[in-house]
């Protein structure tokens, strides 16, 4: 590996996890209203709390989990070393097989694949003086950038926005159905069921369609 030329710490911002889990306790709180409240059936709209759940909740835990996790890479003068969780990993130069580089706004993103396949991401925002990385990675692996780094991830977003959209789409059936059988003079509960399945056909057709179109787009060679 050669002597050690800097260190990059890793700090990720929690923004978007507080975010997350302010939505996802903002939205518990609908739902225990549903049940507290008592507007002759017009509380049952606040049920439409829990679809944005379905995603919020598990982004929170995520984002909240990797935000904890201490990460520092380490860049020596023959490769790349990275210190995650108090567990060391190093790789040579020419271990290298894959790099990404993309960019969202002025964020420039990177992510790198060796040989033994362990695929290792940072980025300007979250990681100090990250450039460095860049250029040395740039420097002594330039035909890793013919090759792509990231890998298809098909089959899990296929299944989660596959479980959101049944979701939507069996809570407004529900809705649907009860709003059906219920005697056409209780007009407060019709609302609530109303916008209950209102919201739930609108998740089916915002996560369907995206849906749709990854099952139907061709896959990569």
């Amino acid at each position: 590996m050669g002597p050690l030329l800097s260190t990059h710490p890793v700090a990720r911002s929690h923004f978007g996890a507080v975010v997350a889990l302010v939505v996802s306790l903002f939205c518990s709180l609908l739902i225990v209203l549903a049940f507290v409240l008592d507007f002759g059936g017009a509380e049952l709209a606040l049920l439409a709390a829990g679809y944005p759940m379905l995603i919020s909740v598990p982004a929170a835990v995520v984002m909240l989990r990797n935000a904890r996790i201490k990460e520092t890479f380490e860049l020596h003068e023959g490769g790349l070393a990275r210190v995650k969780a108090g567990v060391r990993q190093a790789w040579t130069w020419d271990q290298v097989r894959a790099i990404d580089v993309t960019t969202r706004g002025t964020d420039l993103m990177c992510a790198v694949r060796f040989d033994d396949d362990e695929l290792v991401s940072f980025s300007g925002f979250d990681t100090d003086d990250s450039l460095a990385i860049h250029d040395a990675l740039f420097e002594h692996c330039s035909q890793a950038l013919e090759h792509q780094a990231k890998r298809e991830r098909r089959a899990a977003l296929v299944s989660a926005m596959g479980a959101i959209t049944l979701a939507g789409a069996g809570g407004a059936g529900v809705a649907a159905w009860v709003f059906a059988t219920t005697p056409k003079g209780d007009g407060a509960i019709h609302f609530g069921l109303a916008m209950f399945a209102v919201v739930g056909f609108a998740t089916t057709v915002l996560t369907g369609i995206p849906l749709i179109a990854v099952l139907l787009a061709p896959r990569p060679d």
